[in-house]
């Protein structure tokens, strides 16, 4: 089996995230693709030069995966060495805050999952109404 080094942070990357301000009026939303919760002021906005450092290998994806799985104790251990980097060299992230990962951020996080999980039945029913899953049949 081949082992995957998992990519971490460059020090621009680093320093971004610990400059970013923290916000206590900052909204959270679900995010599929780490598969958990991002507050508005924990990265620098899309298409600005700092998030072009931050995003560089999806590494953040890694971050907020590692605090999901913090947040619902679970063990993800694999992402472990991205958040200790962050906690190490970016102390001042707003992601590091423990209310980002106590127990409100934990409902909040299963209630998405719950609406991820609806969502995603409700789109299997519906392309499983054609005779080949691939939806309703044209009408002819």
């Amino acid at each position: 089996m081949e082992s995957f080094e998992l990519p971490q942070f460059s020090p621009g990357a680093l320093a971004v995230l610990d400059r970013m301000p923290f916000d206590p009026t900052a909204r959270s939303r679900y995010d599929l693709m780490s598969d958990g919760l991002i507050w508005s002021d924990e990265f620098p906005p899309p298409g600005s030069a700092a998030w072009a450092l931050v995003r560089t290998q999806w590494v953040y994806r890694y971050l907020i995966a590692y605090r999901r799985a913090v947040t619902l104790g679970e063990e993800r251990a694999g992402f472990l060495p991205v958040w200790e980097q962050v906690a190490r060299h970016a102390p001042n992230w707003p992601g590091l805050r423990p209310e980002r990962r106590g127990e409100r951020a934990a409902r909040r996080l299963r209630a998405a999952l719950r609406g991820q999980d609806a969502c995603l039945a409700a789109l299997e029913a519906q392309l499983g109404e054609g005779s080949d899953g691939a939806g309703p049949a044209p009408n002819t």
